[in-house]
């Protein structure tokens, strides 16, 4: 998996993760933001590492699932780019207002 696709995975993790179950989200967690090895994510959860493999491909499934289907990701992205876009003509009580919105969408 590329590097981008790892990102990816961990962003809809964050957007995502709470449609998964526990122990997904674990998985994913453990895989993508800890950077833990399939032999070790074995052990936490005593399955085999074929079995962390799979159950982490199907979670990245469902969670690449849930953006294609909703697209919450690629739609704050695009709102962050016109909110930049509209900061280079608003006056300053305007950018105040623009930067709080940012702030939401990145919460």
């Amino acid at each position: 998996m590329e590097k981008k696709d790892r990102l990816f995975i961990s962003i809809y993790n964050d957007y995502y993760g709470s449609l998964l179950t526990d122990y997904q989200r674990g998985l994913i967690d453990g895989y993508y933001n800890h950077d833990m090895s399939l032999s070790e994510l074995a052990e936490e959860h005593g399955i085999s590492p074929q079995g962390v493999r799979d159950a982490l491909k199907r979670a990245e499934r469902q969670l690449e699932g849930y953006e294609s289907k909703l697209g919450l990701v690629e739609k704050n992205e695009k709102a962050m780019t016109y909110i930049q876009e509209l900061k280079d003509v608003v006056d300053p009580k305007g950018q105040e207002i623009l930067k709080r919105l940012a702030d939401v969408l990145n919460d």
